[in-house]
């Protein structure tokens, strides 16, 4: 006898292990979650059922009401529960029809697994053999989330999670108990949940369960009171769409996946709300796009992702499906600080020495500011805080385009692939493309590095990275000996951009004052198709840009105008922060030109003290200070040769070239210019007295045509101290005319070598030769 048993212990052993493992491999719906579980949104299964993949935990309450209803047993039993088996077979043989299915929760996974296929006995079988085999191999709470995870809650909904948020709208976690009672009750009759159909059977089914708790001391009488008195939930809802874009980006990279970002609920909720404020405004000059991005300084973590505006009442052909944020866009003058700080870091020029803000031509490319007007000099922080072009592509020339190409994929940028010909010198006007993405990226890799305790810092090269999703693992830093842009160059950078001062002509930007501890830039591509914003804080990074997706400009759309105001208002929905700590340790003070800003020379007469990088110790001295010899009542401009050395002054005067002082004087009252030499002395041409602006020194020009076909010429211009003076000009050494106070001439060459050469009133002579192709 007792070889028989074994026998048959032996059999029945086999059969379990050789039963089938219940599995699932149905498609999931790719779920994006907020850092702290809200469901920001999901993409249905390929198969179109809302099938989340599993849960890692499920709510308490559901898992009491589940277990007390299906499976009372369920963490006694081994799979199966013989007595709730033979009693349903009983029943079943009384009523001569199926009545009651005696199956425990883990052989309904494993019938699930099989796709829920008609009843038979030979099912029933392995139904139980399959559960005793799951039993073996995994844990109750293992089993318990395999069917909450695959059971089905009506229509097209497969599972607890998309069941909870398409019928209550909330995370899982605050259910109420009668909310949990009917979710544990739909897998036995999913069809119940169309409430318009069968609201009382599905409230009888919810309320029997709720007694059942009662009885069993799961719950109290209030709450079983208030419990039963609570609606029935309703008609499955649409799933959250919280980040439309995101959500898409995921599902094509990470389709059926779970993923759990580092975006903050509230603030991505805020920061959608307020882009499509702005949108409705914006949408009456016909700019009907607009995207912003939050990024946490500290580690880079993107905590907003407005990848458009998603206003209901817009057309689909306004470009509302467009992810903008990574979508290359003209960059416009958003490139600036980065140069600025390059400079700096460099060692090539001090934080507020002048720049020339004079007209300016290279070849075919005529830079203009975008007031159209002309400062003649101006500190370079000045220039980057109003956004000047013209000092920015000369300070771009000096730098030149290779070292600033390499440096902008040192900082995260990846798109700017072409060559640095291809680019020119309209890289730092938009001449190139840039993502949201990675601009908002760059910005807060400069931050980070600024914000490096000054007694510790160390550069690493894991600072320097595009925003970031997820948590990520924390890994060894690297350091970096070579930084691309050092903390002193940045803290500077910062500097500037806090104390943005824009012209009255730009109406509004007072209301963009009342944030003190930000530094923040704008930027207009070419012809008015993309305006962007961008402010830094230690702690956050806002990035915003409104225009078209089509590419389609407007008037009227500008940085300042249509992205700022966006910006400046999610940075208020952050909380407030400090300001960088200055770095100390890397920058010293000197002595630099109260005039020009800097590196005072011996022939500086009035210097200031001034923090500079260690490395702007290196660059040049003041170039616009020079001696010069006056009468006693300093007057006149003298020499030796017509007054006693006795009666000779001697000074120190802050001299612009000619071109920067005749637009220099016009907008700083205090420019004093060079005395004229006295009557009777002869001009020692100590100062140079006129200046070429076009052609610059190794022009090579090509002569466009016309529509009739003839060949245009170019337009050579020269700035001269004295305003009404008249100029000779001689191209190739024949007279072609002259010019009175404004020294403008069109010319025409042939092919090859000349030399244009420029003559005034006194005999002072100029010449500038260039090439023509």
């Amino acid at each position: 006898m007792r070889r028989y048993l074994l026998i048959i212990a032996a059999i029945f052993i086999a059969l379990v292990l050789v039963a089938p493992m219940p599995k699932f491999d149905k498609p999931t719906s790719t779920v994006v979650e907020a850092s702290d579980g809200t469901l920001l949104g999901a993409r249905i299964a390929s198969d179109g059922q809302w099938r989340f993949p599993a849960p890692k935990t499920l709510p308490d309450k559901y898992v009491t009401a589940l277990i007390n209803y299906e499976d009372r047993y369920f963490r006694f039993h081994p799979g199966i529960n013989i007595f709730s088996i033979f009693n349903a077979f009983i029943d079943n043989i009384k009523a001569k029809r199926v009545v009651r299915g005696g199956s425990t929760i883990t052989m309904q996974v494993a019938r699930l697994a099989r796709d829920n296929p008609p009843r038979t006995y030979r099912g029933k079988i392995i139904e139980m053999l399959s559960a005793l085999k799951l039993e073996l191999f995994k844990s109750k709470n293992k089993i318990l989330l395999m069917y909450a995870a695959n059971a089905p809650f009506g229509g097209n909904t497969v599972g607890i999670d998309a069941a909870i948020w398409r019928y209550t709208g909330r995370d899982g976690h605050d259910l109420t108990w009668a909310e949990a009672a009917t979710l544990a009750v739909l897998p036995n009759s999913p069809s119940l949940v169309n409430t318009f159909k069968n609201p009382e059977l599905l409230k009888e089914k919810r309320d029997k369960l709720l007694k059942v708790l009662y009885d069993r001391g799961k719950i109290d009488e209030l709450t079983y009171e208030l419990s039963v008195s609570e609606p029935i939930i309703e008609a499955a809802r649409n799933m959250p769409n919280q980040a439309i874009h995101l959500t898409d980006y995921f599902n094509s990279i990470r389709q059926g996946e779970r993923v759990i970002t580092t975006i903050d609920g509230k603030l991505q909720e805020d920061a959608q709300d307020i882009v499509n404020s702005h949108q409705r405004i914006l949408s009456n000059n016909l700019v009907k796009n607009a995207a912003a991005i939050v990024v946490r300084v500290s580690d880079g973590a993107v905590l907003a992702y407005v990848g458009n505006s998603t206003l209901p009442d817009t057309s689909k052909n306004l470009g509302r499906s467009v992810d903008v944020i990574r979508s290359p866009r003209s960059t416009g003058s958003i490139l600036k600080p980065f140069l600025y700080a390059s400079m700096l870091s460099a060692g090539l020029m001090l934080p507020n020495q002048l720049l020339p803000d004079i007209p300016t031509r290279y070849d075919s490319f005529n830079p203009q500011n975008s007031d159209f007007s002309y400062s003649g000099a101006v500190p370079t922080g000045d220039a980057l805080a109003r956004s000047l072009n013209v000092p920015a592509v000369r300070m771009l020339r000096q730098y030149t385009e290779e070292r600033f190409l390499k440096q902008l994929k040192d900082i995260g940028l990846t798109t700017f692939n072409k060559s640095a010909d291809y680019y020119g010198l309209s890289l730092i006007l938009g001449g190139g493309e840039a993502t949201l993405f990675e601009l908002a990226g760059a910005y807060a890799s400069m931050a980070r590095v600024a914000n490096k305790p000054d007694d510790s810092r160390e550069y690493i090269l894991e600072d320097w990275h595009q925003p970031v999703f997820e948590e990520t693992t924390q890994t060894k830093a690297t350091s970096d000996p070579y930084p691309p842009l050092s903390a002193a160059a940045i803290w500077l950078t910062y500097e500037a951009l806090r104390r943005v001062n824009r012209p009255d002509t730009e109406a509004g930007w007072q209301y963009f004052g009342s944030i003190p501890n930000l530094a923040w830039k704008t930027g207009t591509s070419y012809g008015s198709r993309d305006a962007w914003a961008i402010g830094t804080t230690p702690d956050y990074v806002v990035a915003v840009w409104a225009g078209n997706a089509s590419g389609e400009g407007r008037p009227g759309l500008s940085g300042v105008g249509s992205a700022a105001p966006i910006m400046f208002d999610i940075i208020r929905a952050l909380p407030s922060t400090g300001w960088f700590e200055q770095p100390i340790s890397e920058m010293t003070k000197t002595q630099v030109c109260a005039h020009s800003g800097y590196k005072a020379g011996p022939d500086c007469s009035e210097t200031i003290e001034e923090w500079i990088p260690v490395a702007g110790l290196m660059s040049d001295a003041c170039p616009y200070h020079q001696i010069i010899q006056l009468d006693k009542t300093e007057t006149y401009r003298v020499n030796v040769d017509c007054v006693d050395p006795s009666e000779i002054v001697i000074k120190s005067w802050f001299v612009l070239p000619p071109a920067m002082e005749y637009y220099y004087k016009q907008v700083n009252g205090l420019y004093q210019t060079l005395p004229p030499m006295m009557p009777g002395c002869k001009d020692t041409k100590e100062v140079v007295t006129m200046e070429f602006i076009y052609p610059a020194i190794g022009t090579t020009l090509v002569f466009p045509k016309n529509f009739t076909g003839e060949k245009m010429g170019m337009l050579a211009e020269v700035a001269h101290r004295k305003r009404n003076t008249t100029l000779f000009w001689h191209l190739d050494n024949n007279y072609i005319g002259s010019t009175i106070s404004t020294h403008k001439i069109e010319l025409s060459a042939t092919i090859g070598q000349h030399v244009l050469t420029v003559t005034d009133e006194e005999g002072n002579t100029i010449s500038r030769s260039f090439t023509v192709k």
